[in-house]
């Protein structure tokens, strides 16, 4: 795989990554029925933190936070690496 490193560049390929903050299940009904306002409850606590993905495999670990200067501006700060699978 080394000999093909210099045919890709791969520091200039684009990745989307994906914050994931909870999850919960609803009916179509339920969904259905939401409204300004209404809040939907997540399956961890605040202080749980997010997952930082890429597709669907976790990547690391992080909390949200603001960027430091404005307070409309939602941040994610990494905390560490995910291990191996």
């Amino acid at each position: 795989m080394d000999a093909l490193n210099h045919l890709i560049d791969t520091d200039n390929i684009q990745v989307e990554v994906t914050i994931r903050i909870g999850r919960t299940r609803q009916t179509v009904a339920q969904l259905s029925a939401l409204r300004p306002d209404d809040v939907l409850v997540l399956d961890q606590a605040i202080d749980d933190g997010v997952e930082i993905c890429v597709g669907d495999k976790v990547i690391a670990r992080g909390e949200l936070t603001g960027d430091g200067t404005t307070e409309d501006r939602l941040c994610v700060r990494v905390l560490g690496a995910m291990g191996p699978a």
